[in-house]
């Protein structure tokens, strides 16, 4: 640590007793000449839990990294125990005691819980004249840490033996072995069941009880109203203002965060939805799902909305044949339907995933490789590829979904978001399926991308197709789907017609919290 550093670490270690620990004044963040954060004025008390919530593209997740130095501001000014500060870097701003547990668990499986915390900034001694680890050092920290969680976990134990809950608690551990004066936790109960959040909920009021100041971004209201001190609430890049919890419902937050908005820009357009069901999901449990019970009508498009770790993936992963059933049945095409990945493609069901770089695209493959990947049968002779076969199926999608390529041999991971994502949903249509489940189909893409994707999902409800649209945005299930199912918890908590009075408002609202909607 140099000289410059030190200086801003004493800094940040000296008590204040009145004021705020963390200040932003306008702060705001552009790319491109396009602003995502425009005027933002924010403040952290001592001892205080102040959430930050909003809805997907509100602003959040920038606003975290400006805060933990992985952006830096393009306008404002950020201070720091009442010290102007620039953040320029993740090490600057945990030489101020600020640090974030991230929603993805970053773990090593095979390592030990003490060997996980000090990953990378291990503890280490001299002897004969060498450095080598000092693992008594860091086992006794990492039990200090844990008393001071109030949790009983053998420093030694290898992580790939613990629950979610304990290595979110491995997690919190990182930050304070390194004397973290301001955790900020982002979506830190998504992936942990019911019991497993009350306990980590519990844990950071310790934290807070303990003099940490926290900043918790959520998207479930009933956790950020049973947890914070204030509530501040972010809409399309801007602070809409701060509430004190105990002035605090779930409809004025959600009323904040929507404004005085409907979702214009599309309405729903005609039905083609049949009385002929498609596939019925009858009490399904999985590990993670709670007594799921839905059906889907040829020519049907229903909406799944739900909050991040609400299980609306786990829907799709178990009806594909990707997570075991462990209850319930499923029927499909009137008949007793046992799922597997094989069996689900030669019936007609296609599978767009989430994460399409990760899961959906082998990225160092050509357009025409990516799109013909799921039913190679088709475009086989005699167990070859028949390249011609492909390239011409390649092309025909490309111009019918307006696939911005330079030929079907352009290496996948050059095209835009939007256009990978059509490449995907191509892959699909190249089989003619029946029945297709897109699950946050939209995210990362541009509004023409996501203007062709809606218009192709009425395009294939009017051929006869099933579509089911999983997504956390309500605007755009509102605009075009037939119906509308909510997940909150791992289970479905109501249902919605997009043409009834406040749809946007309730649905919202039985994402977020606020008991069962109907």
């Amino acid at each position: 640590m140099n000289r410059l550093e030190e200086e801003e670490r004493e800094s940040a270690e000296e008590v204040v007793s009145a004021g705020s620990v963390v200040e932003t004044k306008g702060i705001g963040k552009e790319f491109n000449g396009i602003y995502v954060l425009k005027d933002i004025d924010f403040d952290l008390r001592p001892g205080e839990i102040h959430s930050v919530v909003g809805q997907n593209g509100a602003g959040k997740s920038t606003f975290i990294k400006i805060l933990t130095g992985l952006y830096p501001p393009s306008e404002g000014e950020i201070r720091v125990n009442g010290s102007v500060v620039a953040l320029n870097g993740v090490k600057r701003s945990e030489a101020y005691g600020i640090m974030t547990v991230q929603q993805e668990i970053n773990t090593v499986p095979f390592f030990n819980v003490y060997e996980n915390i000090f990953i990378g900034s291990e503890e280490v001694k001299r002897r004969f004249g060498m450095s080598v680890l000092d693992d008594r050092k860091m086992k006794e920290k990492t039990t200090s840490v844990m008393k001071r969680l109030g949790v009983n976990v053998d420093p030694d134990t290898p992580v790939f033996s613990l629950n979610a809950l304990a290595k979110r608690i491995i997690e919190i551990s990182k930050a304070l072995v390194h004397e973290a004066k301001i955790l900020i936790f982002d979506e830190p109960t998504t992936s942990l069941g019911q019991e497993e959040k009350e306990k980590l909920l519990s844990v950071i009021k310790g934290l807070k009880e303990n003099g940490l100041s926290i900043i918790f971004v959520s998207h479930n209201l009933d956790e950020v109203l049973s947890i914070s001190d204030r509530i501040t609430v972010l809409r399309d890049g801007h602070k809409i203002g701060t509430l004190d919890r105990r002035d605090a419902t779930i409809e004025d937050i959600v009323s904040m965060m929507l404004g005085n908005k409907q979702y214009a820009e599309r309405k729903q357009r005609d039905s083609y939805i049949s009385n002929e069901i498609v596939l019925d999901v009858d009490n399904v449990c999985t590990e993670k799902l709670k007594n799921v019970s839905f059906n889907v009508h040829k020519g049907e498009i229903l909406g799944i909305a739900g909050a991040v770790g609400a299980g609306k993936t786990e829907i799709v992963r178990a009806i594909y044949g990707l997570d075991g059933i462990v209850t319930g049945k499923l029927t499909l095409y009137g008949k007793r339907y046992v799922p597997t990945p094989e069996r689900s493609v030669k019936n007609g069901i296609a599978f767009v995933p989430e994460e399409r770089r990760a899961q959906g695209l082998v990225l160092s493959y050509s357009v025409a490789k990516n799109l013909t990947l799921a039913y190679l049968d088709k475009w086989c002779r005699a167990g070859v590829i028949d390249e011609r076969a492909e390239a011409n199926v390649t092309n025909e999608y490309c111009s019918k979904l307006a696939i911005k390529a330079t030929g079907p041999q352009e290496v996948v991971d050059l095209l835009s978001g939007g256009n990978q994502q059509k490449v995907v949903i191509a892959r699909w249509l190249s089989g003619n399926f029946k029945l297709g489940f897109f699950d946050e189909p939209t995210i990362g893409i541009d509004i023409k991308a996501k203007e062709d994707i809606y218009d192709l999902f009425v395009e294939c409800a009017k051929a006869g197709k099933s579509i089911v649209f999983l997504s956390s945005y309500v605007p755009e299930l509102l605009g075009v789907c037939d119906r509308i199912l909510v997940m909150r918890g791992d289970q479905f908590v109501g249902e919605f017609k997009p043409e009834e009075e406040d749809a946007e408002s309730k649905i919202t609202i039985a994402c977020l919290g606020g008991g069962t909607a109907s």
